[in-house]
């Protein structure tokens, strides 16, 4: 890649591959979006309210109520009045979700590694190093929702 070309288009092609890549791995789960906010509960011990998971996502309030309706009504999570401030839901996983958790982790698991196979440890290391530079050099950019269209990419 040269300079005069688009970082984006490269990264929107990896992109693009991995999460078709992994979109087949869990095609059996009735899931087709959002799965990454379910990993996000998970890993904070189901004690996220609906307002600390939107700044997690970095997306606005409004936009995680349409998730977090999309997840509800798949039988994914269920948001539970706080009990110390009433004003705040947390969000929790159900059973479903609890079940179906594992196999997302493995499909990333397996992408992953798929994806970096043939590196060196080195090679790894830098491709994250690159990667945290490039978020941190772009930080004082607002992030803005943002929808691809790849069938026209």
């Amino acid at each position: 890649m040269n300079m005069e070309e688009s970082i984006a288009h490269s990264l929107i092609a990896v992109s693009k591959k991995y999460l078709s890549a992994f979109s087949r791995r869990i095609a059996d789960l009735p899931l087709d979006r959002y799965q990454y906010v379910l990993l996000l509960i998970d890993e904070h011990a189901q004690n996220l309210t609906q307002k600390a998971l939107a700044e997690l996502m970095l997306v606005d309030k409004s936009y995680m109520v349409i998730i977090l309706d999309y997840l509800t009504e798949k039988g994914y999570v269920v948001r539970e009045k706080n009990p110390d401030d009433r004003r705040e839901q947390i969000v929790r996983l159900t059973d479903k979700a609890r079940t179906d958790v594992p196999v997302i982790k493995k499909a990333i698991s397996d992408l992953n590694n798929k994806s970096l196979q043939n590196l060196t440890k080195d090679q790894i290391a830098i491709f994250n190093e690159v990667l945290q530079a490039m978020h941190h050099n772009l930080s004082d950019s607002v992030p803005t929702e943002i929808r691809f269209d790849f069938k026209k990419l």
